[in-house]
């Protein structure tokens, strides 16, 4: 049962990015199509849609970090680490990975 709703969890990240490059392709068609696609995106079904996709996504993302270091664990000493310290420091390396993309696309927070 893990399996297939971590499966499915996949399947909606794949989605999520599929609306990320129909707004990318709509950003290069013209400034007219990207503010239909926004607008279209305003909508309070989409809104809702792209909240629950958002959850699904940080959950998958979630749930894969919990498993890295059960699956596969990290070994530096003669025992491997805890998968909750992996999980700990994959968290971490996220939230700096998501900082420096919102500086490098922003110019700043």
């Amino acid at each position: 049962m893990a399996f297939q709703v971590r499966e499915f969890g996949g399947v909606v990240s794949a989605i999520y990015g599929l609306i990320f490059l129909i707004m990318l392709r709509d950003l290069r068609s013209g400034e007219s199509t990207y503010a239909a696609f926004l607008t279209l995106m305003r909508t309070p079904p989409l809104l809702y849609v792209n909240l629950v996709l958002f959850a699904l996504v940080v959950w998958h993302a979630v749930s894969w970090f919990m498993l890295i270091g059960k699956a596969q664990p990290i070994q530096f000493t003669e025992r491997p680490l805890p998968w909750k310290l992996v999980f700990g420091i994959n968290v971490l390396l996220w939230i700096g990975v998501s900082g420096a993309v919102v500086y490098l696309v922003f110019g700043g927070i």
